[in-house]
């Protein structure tokens, strides 16, 4: 809209705010078509031309209202707010005292006959009935403007602030992450040796590139944002401004066994560690998260002893003889290698995700839909966002990861269902598995599942919502809901036939009934195809799928999934 009219004024973005809502919209055609071509603007009255002009004949403000009122019939400031009142009201009594007074005063003040008063009297109340506060559309426009501004010219600072507004709120946090991604901004996890207490932007300088004066970062850096360590489950801000502080006091932290040596034990205590190290916060270390995990009581304990040895003056027989004496940092008691935890041990990739969703609000390391990445939007009818712009009765697919579940019992007949959130690599919905459904498809359901949904979209008196009918588990469904793939190739690439070599491979030992196709992209855009044989169909992979659509040969890929389908509904059956 804002680029239909061609915005040239605040006092534009004031109107549009006004305009842009339920009942003033109908009158936004007129809007622009007034701005475009001045020789089409009207005005209910010639008397009201100056109250008019700026918005083009379109009454659209409370305060346009009642200055017509004043200027035909000689109302008061205090009359006219009366008569907006009862305009905005629709009280038919005060109206008929209202629309006599006017009537009168219009003739007195103007000598304007009783049928013309009436019908001015008819396009205010028209106008009065949903008609915006002027000073309040300003503000608002003031502030569009401003953060417009901001996020146009400052986006990395800007989305740095607005996630730090959010912290705590996990919903709102993970819709900030998910429209910083939509920008090309990285929200990096928490980092003992980067982060502050709330979202910081980090700018990151290319190599050989020259400072910038600007706030928007270097020129040619790299630009992100880093976590803040206050917005991590569990851990607060005391823990993390004295994390902050020891930091800036004693430099940054070598690894986990320097900062276990450094911080204080009463603010930063065993729970604490646990989520620092569960959310990556010791990933420059390179140490696996679990590695640190399962050290974390053999550290804390060095840690302690170390300590006592310190304020009880005692040094071992070896550091009194060593030259120089040895640092405290390589102390058995505080090196995790010397926690009994297996240096190659990590947490597996769910679970690990799992951690951030549960500590931070959102995903950082990966995502669990990654795997089906380019297959998901295919199986998908409708973004999750759009779901409930849909008709009534439109059927919808959508896979992603079940969480929140909370199982409740029906208040008509005592039977369970659950209540849950879908999340997609785009965004996440709250919906319910009712009764009926639950009880074929409950067994599908559960904290972290990756499932595939089917049902339909309910539009009633109260708006629209989402029915899910059917429940199952993605990795099961996935291959069956993939008709054909086409691979776009590069056909100059160096490697292209080992691609080729690796596909017919996986073609002869994971046989289904996936089609499989091929296009080769040339310079030109021509794209003849050509068809692998029926005997290769393909059995789809997810990570397969990853694997192979990753390598240097292939210039894209094209899904085509099968027609959406859902089950009979049973009460239909029985009639039938």
């Amino acid at each position: 809209l804002c680029r239909q009219i061609g915005l040239s004024s605040i006092e534009e973005i004031v109107a549009l705010i006004a305009l842009y809502r339920p009942g003033p919209m109908e009158w936004i055609p007129d809007y622009i078509r007034g701005k475009k071509d001045p020789n089409t603007v009207t005005f209910p009255h010639h008397l009201l031309e100056d109250v008019c002009r700026e918005t083009y004949g379109v009454m659209v403000y409370q305060e346009q209202v009642m200055e017509a009122a004043k200027i035909i019939a000689g109302y008061t400031l205090g009359g006219a707010d009366m008569l907006r009142r009862a305009m905005g009201k629709k009280d038919e009594q005060a109206m008929a005292a209202e629309r006599e007074k006017f009537v009168e005063g219009a003739k007195r003040v103007n000598n304007i006959d009783e049928r013309t008063a009436d019908s001015i009297f008819d396009i205010l109340n028209k106008f009065a009935g949903y008609g915006f506060n002027k000073s309040h559309s300003a503000a608002y426009a003031i502030l569009s403007y401003q953060t417009g501004y901001l996020k146009a010219n400052y986006p990395v600072q800007f989305m740095a602030a607005m996630l730090s507004s959010e912290l705590g709120n996990a919903d709102k946090v993970s819709h900030f992450v998910a429209e910083c991604e939509a920008m090309g901004l990285q929200v990096l996890g928490p980092d003992v040796n980067e982060s502050r207490e709330m979202f910081t932007p980090v700018f990151r300088q290319a190599p050989g590139a020259a400072a910038a004066g600007t706030g928007r970062g270097a020129a040619g850096a790299s630009a992100a944002i880093r976590f803040g360590l206050a917005g991590i489950k569990g851990v607060g801000e005391l823990a993390a401004r004295q994390i902050i502080a020891e930091r800036e006091r004693q430099g940054p932290f070598v690894d986990f066994a320097d900062f276990v040596r450094r911080i204080d034990g009463r603010a930063i205590n065993k729970r604490v560690l646990e989520h620092l190290v569960k959310t990556g916060a010791f990933d420059f270390s390179g140490a696996p998260r679990r590695q640190l995990f399962d050290g974390i009581d053999a550290a804390l304990a060095g840690a302690a002893a170390a300590a006592r040895d310190r304020a009880a003056g005692q040094h071992s027989f070896l550091d009194l003889l060593a030259e120089p004496p040895a640092p405290e940092l390589t102390s058995p008691l505080s090196d995790p290698r010397s926690t009994g935890a297996s240096p190659s041990l990590e947490f597996p990739e769910p679970e690990k995700l799992a951690f951030e969703k549960e500590l931070l609000g959102f995903y950082v390391s990966g995502h669990p839909m990654d795997s089906y990445a380019g297959l998901a939007e295919a199986i998908d009818t409708f973004p999750v966002d759009e779901l409930l712009r849909q008709g009534d009765r439109m059927e919808f697919r959508l896979c992603g990861i079940a969480s929140n579940l909370v199982k409740k019992l029906s208040k008509k007949d005592n039977r369970p269902w659950v209540a849950f959130t879908l999340a997609t690599r785009r965004a996440s919905v709250a919906l319910n598995l009712f009764a009926d459904a639950y009880a074929s498809y409950g067994q599908c359901l559960s904290e972290n599942a990756l499932v595939l949904l089917q049902g339909n979209i309910l539009v009633g008196p109260e708006g629209a919502r989402i029915n899910v009918k059917e429940c199952y588990p993605l990795d099961a469904q996935a291959a069956s809901l993939v008709r054909k793939i086409t691979w776009l190739l590069r056909p100059t690439h160096p490697d292209l036939t080992g691609f080729l070599r690796d596909l017919r491979t996986i073609l002869n030992t994971q046989t289904g009934d996936t089609r499989v196709e091929f296009a080769f992209v040339f310079e030109d855009r021509s794209a003849p195809i050509a068809e692998a044989s029926s005997a290769l169909a393909w059995r789809l992979h997810a990570p397969t799928f990853q694997r192979l659509r990753a390598h240097p040969a292939v210039a894209g890929v094209l899904v085509e999934t099968k027609r959406l389908e859902l089950k009979q509904d049973r009460r239909w059956s029985r009639r039938a």
